[in-house]
This record gives C-alpha cells, sequence and structure tokens, in this order.
C-alpha cells in the first residue's frame, strides 16, 4: 500500500476511522473526509503523531461542492487518488409510519446521493487507471440492503441502492484495472449500533441471533477492505460481501 492514495468518507470515526487505521499501517496516504471536525481533526493528529501520513477535510457529503472543494485540495496536495472508500452514512431506527418526508429525505441524501456524488467527483482520477496502475473502490453498504432491517426503511432503500450503483460502475470501470466491491456489515460494534441497541439486554438478543456468537468490530471490516484494495483481489469485481458472522443466511 506503500505510495497509494486512499480517500475515505466519514472516517473521522467508527467503521471508517478503523478502515483509515488499517490503511495507515500499511503505509498509506490517508485522506480523511467527514462532516464532525472536531472528530475529524482529532483522528488526523492521533495518526500523524504515530508517525502516520493523514489528511483531514471537513466535508459534506451531501453536498456536492463541498466535495468537489475536498477533491480540489487533494488534487493539488497528492495528486490523483488510487482508492476510494465510499463509507458515509446515517440510520435512524424508525417504522415507516414514523419516517418523515424530511428524514427520508436527509439519509437517501447522505447515504445515496453522497455516494453518487462522491464517485463522481473522483470519476476522473479512477478512468486513468490501468491494469498498471490500477484503482480500487469499496463501497460499505450494508445488510440491511439485503434483509430490510438495523434501520429504518430509509436506511434499507439508500443501502440497496448503493448496491444498484456499484453494479453499474462494474461495467464501466472493469475495463481499465479498476475494481469496484461493496463490504455488507452487519451488527458491528460502532455509535450507530449503540442506537439502535441501547440496552445489555437488547444486545443480549442480538448476539443469541449470530451463530459466530459475537458482535462484529470495526477491524473485521477494516481487514477486508485492505484485502480488497490490494493486488490479491484483483479478480473480485461486482461483488456484495456480507461481514455478519453468519447471521444472514
Amino acid at each position: 500500500m506503500k505510495q497509494k492514495i486512499v480517500v475515505i468518507t466519514g472516517s473521522a470515526k467508527g467503521i471508517g476511522k478503523s478502515i483509515a487505521e488499517k490503511f495507515i499501517a500499511k503505509g498509506a496516504y490517508v485522506v480523511l473526509l467527514d462532516y464532525d471536525k472536531e472528530a475529524g481533526e482529532a483522528t488526523e493528529k492521533s495518526m500523524q503523531e504515530s508517525g502516520g501520513n493523514a489528511l483531514f477535510i471537513q466535508t459534506d457529503v451531501s453536498n456536492y461542492h463541498s466535495l468537489q472543494a475536498a477533491r480540489k485540495t487533494i488534487y493539488d496536495k497528492l495528486g490523483e487518488i488510487d482508492i476510494l472508500i465510499v463509507n458515509a452514512g446515517i440510520s435512524y431506527l424508525h417504522s415507516l409510519k414514523d419516517i418523515s418526508v424530511e428524514e427520508w429525505d436527509r439519509v437517501i441524501k447522505i447515504n445515496l446521493s453522497g455516494s453518487f456524488y462522491t464517485i463522481k467527483v473522483f470519476y476522473e482520477d479512477f478512468s486513468k487507471k490501468s491494469a498498471i496502475d490500477e484503482g480500487k473502490i469499496i463501497f460499505i453498504s450494508s445488510g440491511s440492503a439485503i434483509t430490510g432491517t438495523g434501520g429504518g426503511a430509509h436506511y434499507a432503500a439508500s443501502k440497496a441502492g448503493q448496491h444498484g450503483l456499484m453494479r453499474n460502475l462494474v461495467k464501466e470501470f472493469g475495463h481499465n484495472g479498476v475494481n469496484v466491491n461493496a463490504i455488507a456489515p452487519r451488527v458491528i460494534q460502532t455509535d450507530m449500533l449503540a442506537k439502535l441497541y441501547p440496552t445489555a439486554n437488547s444486545k443480549e438478543e442480538l448476539i443469541k441471533k449470530i451463530p459466530i456468537g459475537r458482535i462484529g468490530n470495526p477491524e473485521d471490516i477494516a481487514n477486508l477492505a485492505v484485502f480488497l484494495a490490494s493486488s490479491e483481489s484483483s479478480y473480485i469485481h461486482g461483488q456484495i460481501i456480507l461481514s455478519d458472522g453468519g447471521r444472514t443466511y
């Protein structure tokens, strides 16, 4: 991963931060894009003090112009990127009856439109790739896109939309050395999970449904992301890989 430029959206904390730490450990230069300025700067500082190459840019993925500005900063400082992790997202555990139109729009705007904006902004970086200068695009979607659970209808719909977007990119980028895949996590220990399962009893009931007998860690997703970003995964293309402890099937 040395000399590779990796951009990760939603990387100030949680799964995105864990993925960033793993790429830092592999010697990559990591660009952290996140709306949370305080957490982003703290993550950047921590990584730099540990000797890692990290750059934080406050970015709103639901705002195309914000992403354009971030891409310009990256290009001016580092040049074109090699690996893009589309991770930013939000969730609310509400029934369809309780989802307002405003809440629906917000989730779709961040999770799905934000994914499209992110890809569109970095499109030129990947359109110039080749078999000897390969690129990698990895969506962090969700098992909710398959099961319809784990969040509201807006969350499941937005994550299913990411899968459609990913499959489209497979056809567009495959011929020029860019692998595009999605990791679909379920029940990973994050702030989002803590909101969805806030009590010890609710977590215990959840664990009973996971054959492997534990909740996943952000590092489980980070390890898979690094593999999919490596040359060893070059024949894996257009796949949705569940990381769920065996819960779904």
